[in-house]
């Protein structure tokens, strides 16, 4: 660490230096400090992130400067006790320093700050929840399904990532990456995405807005339960940005590898291919397995003990994720489903006799099949299109800068989810959203 004279009497400024500080050419730093009359203190914060990426050339060289860099602060009155006094978002291409106002300060004879000068890249915005986002993995094992062909080689045990609101750190934590990295460094993902193999030198280094095994918030005593389906040859963590945002408005997010994804990272080292082909026996058979194992977890679980609503639980899925319609009607504990751009060439005739919210994007492949789930239904339904969306806007990629449609489309279906959500698991009467782009929006 190193010590900078105080600008201003009795103040001072601390630079943290961390490891694995990527190469960039002018990492995170304090730029000024002044103190005004009334004591509030306001701090200039800069950092620039290279027009370059090494190793890179192209189009693509370029793709840290559409995304967003985290800064994280911290102050002390002794430079002994330190406490955490901001995060930060700013846009890479935004070259104004980011201004930071110490309130706080008129209360002290003296006060430190530091940062960390990690350039903390990360495609998403900001949760607009209250809560701040805890993560962790879990390794679970069917014992019913000891030949399940999941994984090659073949295993019964699978990952599941759960998403939650969490204590935010009193202290500097950096927040997790947003996929496991053997996934992101995938180059073959990258391919058979139609995306170009380079992303596998990038994603690896962006971060999400979540803390990796954050203690879980107790401000009440329980949340309700959302459980996620992925697409085909997909990954648990494909939503994450759609989970941090529904886990930071008070919901636990659970998300199981399928037997047909695309790969899964054990803790132990282990990086093992899914079949990728197509599995509905074995998405109905993890959510069986799930909702029982959820009541075992909120009876003794040192992390979730006592703290899942099993009475408020939902489920949502993308694309092949959409046999989230047939679970939620075959098991009772489900109350609701989401169906983001997604088949529901699962349900019967009879529809889904629950409350149900089907979004997709203009022209999706999948307009005719919510269509009829939509005229099926009785009551509680909600089929609507978004303006400006594709298919891969109802995933991480809608964030990718790489992709044409921007990030308004992405917003308008977090909202649409937290409306959603919030009307039929929390019993609110929030407003319906006005995003601009919800459009054919159709309510029974």
């Amino acid at each position: 660490m190193k010590e900078h004279m105080p600008l201003t009497p009795g103040f001072g400024l601390l630079l943290l230096l961390c490891p694995n500080v990527l190469a960039q050419p002018l990492p995170h730093h304090f730029s000024g400090l002044a103190r005004a009359p009334d004591g509030i203190v306001t701090l200039s914060l800069h950092g620039s992130v290279s027009n370059l990426i090494p190793g890179l050339t192209g189009s693509i060289s370029n793709q840290f400067m559409q995304m967003f860099d985290i800064y994280l602060v911290e102050a002390s009155t002794n430079l002994a006790d330190w406490t955490r006094l901001a995060t930060l978002l700013r846009t890479n291409n935004d070259l104004n320093p980011l201004l930071l106002h110490d309130a706080d300060a008129t209360n002290f004879s003296q006060r430190f700050y530091r940062t960390v000068t990690n350039h903390l890249i990360t495609a998403f915005p900001k949760p607009s929840g209250p809560f701040a986002v805890g993560t962790l993995n879990r390794v679970m094992v069917d014992p019913a399904r000891t030949s399940l062909y999941r994984y090659s080689p073949k295993t019964n045990a699978f990952m599941v990532t759960f998403w939650y609101p969490a204590e935010r750190p009193a202290t500097i934590v950096l927040p997790g990456s947003m996929w496991d990295k053997r996934f992101a460094a995938d180059a073959t993902f990258w391919t058979s995405a139609g995306m170009d193999a380079r992303w596998a030198t990038i994603t690896p280094q962006v971060v999400g807005h979540r803390f990796v095994a954050a203690p879980l918030l107790i401000t009440q005593e329980r949340y309700p339960v959302l459980l996620f389906s992925h697409g085909l040859a997909g990954s648990r963590t494909h939503q994450s940005q759609i989970a941090e945002e529904l886990a930071s408005h008070g919901y636990v997010v659970v998300a199981p590898d399928h037997p047909d994804c695309w790969a899964s990272e054990f803790p132990d080292g282990r990086y093992l291919a899914g079949n990728r082909g197509g599995d509905n026996a074995g998405r109905f058979n993890d959510f069986a397995f799930l909702l029982d194992e959820l009541v075992r977890l909120d009876a003794n679980d040192p992390v979730f003990a006592g703290r899942f609503d099993l009475d408020r639980m939902g489920i949502f899925g993308m694309s092949y994720g959409g046999m989230a319609a047939e679970t939620c009607r075959h098991h009772d504990r489900l109350k609701c489903a989401a169906l983001l751009d997604a088949t529901n060439f699962q349900v019967p005739g009879a529809g889904l006799q629950k409350p149900f919210l089907a979004i997709n994007a203009r022209g999706s492949a999948f307009l005719a099949e919510n269509q009829s789930l939509f005229n099926k239904a009785t009551t509680n339904a909600i089929w609507l299109q978004v303006q400006g969306a594709d298919h891969g806007t109802f995933s991480d990629a809608a964030w990718g800068p790489e992709l044409p449609w921007g990030r308004a489309p992405a917003l308008a279906i977090d909202a649409c989810l937290i409306w959603f959500f919030d009307t039929y698991l929390k019993g609110e009467a929030p407003v319906f959203p006005t995003n601009p782009e919800i459009v054919e929006v159709r309510i029974k």
